[in-house]
């Protein structure tokens, strides 16, 4: 009996943790794992993570992904400035999508109030994007075509389709002006044991020029499902 009512007052215990759990969940709460990255530097962001939490710094890198966040919310995540707490970017994630990468491009010319960036959101899942392949986003703004490891290759603006590719592969693209190509873009392509690459196309730095600047994200392929608490 003795036992018996000990493994009650267990049960019991453990159902009260479960229904504090689901309390403290806001009502059709989302639960998503996010990366952020901008292809200019950006400091003094933060997002809460939950309702009710401080917020937390955002950490942005030049040249790779932001370390992984995890978010349990409604839609859109927000993300504020640090000194003013104002919402600079908004991020709409698709139920559908448990692992995100956030790309905040910077709005031009800069607003003086309200959004400073335009954000969107990819499906960063292996699923989506495994291993041995790259994937690539054309803003340019160029009609771009070219080849990929000797192969010919045409972009559309946007993300484009992953393409399989081996250790080190070459790219090169061009655009037509005048019925006259010019080189827009060469580089290699280098990934190790289950890595992908993740290629953003930007338009030029100067205006006049066809060379489009370039963010190249090299992470690691992972199929870690999102904790939900």
């Amino acid at each position: 009996m003795a036992h018996a009512l000990r493994y009650l007052i267990f049960a019991l215990c453990c159902c009260g943790g479960v229904l504090l759990a689901a309390e403290t969940a806001p009502a059709g709460a989302q639960a998503v794992r996010f990366t952020v990255f901008s292809p200019r530097a950006v400091n003094g962001l933060t997002f809460t993570p939950r309702s009710g939490q401080a917020p937390k710094h955002l950490v942005l890198y030049p040249t790779a992904r932001s370390p992984r966040y995890d978010y349990l919310g409604s839609m859109p995540l927000r993300i504020t400035d640090a000194q003013t707490n104002t919402v600079v970017a908004e991020a709409t994630v698709p139920r559908e999508i448990t692992s995100a990468l956030l790309l905040l491009v910077p709005l031009e010319p800069a607003p003086a109030a309200g959004l400073r960036y335009q954000t969107y959101v990819l499906d960063d899942t292996a699923a989506r994007q495994p291993a041995g392949t790259l994937a690539i986003i054309n803003f340019s703004g160029l009609e771009l075509a070219g080849t990929l490891d000797g192969k010919p290759l045409l972009l559309t603006a946007g993300l484009n389709a992953a393409t399989p590719l081996g250790r080190s592969t070459a790219l090169t693209l061009r655009t037509t002006v005048k019925n006259r190509a010019h080189q827009a873009y060469a580089g290699n392509v280098e990934l190790g044991k289950n890595e992908r690459a993740l290629l953003l196309l930007l338009p030029p730095f100067y205006r006049g020029s066809l060379e489009v600047q370039s963010r190249l994200l090299i992470d690691a392929a992972s199929v870690a499902k999102v904790p939900i608490r």
